[in-house]
């Protein structure tokens, strides 16, 4: 009687700790052998073996038109499956170049003949690199690094000093604007986990630097602030692993002291309200995405 009970025991035992397989029948009519390893309102998701390999993946419920725990006694799965997949790419690194322009207005106060030469540098190019983990699969953070460049020059540009003499010369101006800061990113990713909507938002760090030249004169012009960043872009995937992305930023950033030095010494302006530089533009960029 004792004998037969341990032997009821060990079959119970040795039926519970196995692992059976699901079933999951798609609403096209598919059949899928796997492991659902979550269940919720949106979404299916389970591990199946591919060509020898364990993968994550998930259908929305849309998609599925019945699912059952258990359904096969034996599982492909093994319980200590080593998956690299997930459900959603969780590693993003993205480089951006493209077109650039500065939204500011030109002041009243630069003289007439020079407006097309300040209107020029209001356009420039701009590249940079994104790095971002998302957490779920709508919510992640990353970190941005970008700069904004520009630069124009002119001939027989003329200085009058208090003196009351003048010279002529060269005028130019070579700018950079650079930006490094954490970014919140949210996307939506389309039923193939291929393509995906991003809407970002950046704060960090704004640097202003202008390598100037007036009539023979040399100054570099540097400033710092607060920088925002936002932003929508468009990924389309190549690939699992790769895709083309499309983005339209709006950097904002406004610079109420500057520091000019001519070689020799250091001048820190500060500027009236009206006088203020913006740093604010508009980017329009293209680059690769890498996921994982």
């Amino acid at each position: 009687m004792l004998r037969n009970l341990f032997v009821v025991l060990f079959v119970a035992i040795f039926i519970g700790s196995g692992r059976g397989q699901d079933l999951i029948v798609t609403t096209e009519g598919d059949s899928i052998n796997c492991k659902i390893t979550k269940a919720e309102p949106d979404y299916i998701y389970f591990t199946f073996k591919h060509k020898g390999e364990m993968r994550n993946t998930l259908l929305s419920v849309a998609q599925v038109k019945t699912y059952t725990y258990n359904y096969y006694s034996n599982s492909e799965v093994p319980s200590e499956s080593s998956v690299t997949n997930f459900p959603y790419p969780r590693f993003r690194a993205a480089i951006n170049g493209g077109w650039s322009y500065r939204t500011a207005k030109i002041t009243s106060n630069i003289p007439s003949d020079l407006k097309g030469y300040v209107e020029d540098l209001k356009s420039g190019y701009h590249y940079g690199i994104d790095l971002g983990y998302f957490f779920t699969e709508h919510v992640g953070l990353g970190l941005r690094y970008s700069t904004f460049r520009t630069k124009n020059e002119i001939d027989n540009v003329y200085v009058t000093y208090p003196n009351g003499s003048s010279r002529y010369g060269k005028m130019s101006d070579d700018i950079s604007v650079n930006f490094i800061g954490p970014l919140l990113n949210t996307r939506l990713i389309s039923k193939n986990k291929k393509n995906g909507l991003f809407l970002n938002f950046g704060l960090g760090y704004m640097g202003y630097k202008d390598e100037s030249e007036l009539v023979s004169e040399n100054f570099t012009i540097k400033g710092s602030t607060l920088g925002l960043c936002w932003e929508v872009g468009y990924d389309i995937g190549l690939s699992d692993k790769m895709a083309i992305g499309f983005q339209l930023s709006l950097m904002q950033g406004v610079l109420s002291r500057l520091k000019v030095s001519d070689g020799q010494q250091t001048q820190t302006i500060e500027l009236e309200k009206d006088e203020y530089e913006n740093l604010s533009r508009i980017d329009i960029s293209v680059g690769l995405r890498f996921n994982k």
